[in-house]
């Protein structure tokens, strides 16, 4: 009976060998399975629309040399532009009428900078592109607009 039983516990480690190296691969496998369902974009989610427009507001200051009143005046239209960037992303459009309604706010935000700011300023901050994805029509008339400013 000790032999047969010796046998039985010889092939329950023969079948727990694989098994044992099957369940050490389980936890390797279950960690990659979250990472790369969190590398694509579940839906939209940025900073808040006030953290937003500081930061942009604070870089323009400081690329521009802003005084405080120039400066909250940005801020201003930031927030504005920021908020209507979340009220668009969290829409239930389609991402074609995302695009437009992005695009015609980008403009009406370059519209703001160019009542606010100098000409000089405005200039300026077109040569850079504006640092900001939804300004990327800055860079091109760059050399025209600082030619007729």
């Amino acid at each position: 009976m000790s032999t047969s039983l010796r046998v039985h516990a010889f092939s329950l480690l023969l079948l727990a060998g694989p098994l044992g190296a099957l369940a050490q691969q389980a936890p390797a496998s279950t960690p990659a399975a979250p990472a790369t369902t969190t590398s694509r974009p579940q839906s939209y989610h940025a900073a808040a629309p006030e953290q937003r427009a500081d930061k942009m507001s604070q870089e323009l200051a400081r690329q521009l040399g802003l005084d405080a009143a120039t400066t909250a005046k940005v801020r201003a239209a930031a927030l504005t532009r920021d908020q209507k960037i979340d009220a668009i992303q969290t829409g239930t459009t389609s991402n074609k009428e995302k695009n437009t309604a992005l695009q015609a706010n980008a403009q009406e935000f370059k519209a703001a900078l160019q009542g606010i700011l100098t000409p000089a300023q405005f200039a300026q901050y077109s040569a850079h592109g504006g640092k900001h994805r939804n300004d990327k029509s800055a860079k091109a008339p760059t050399p025209a607009q600082a030619g007729n400013n």
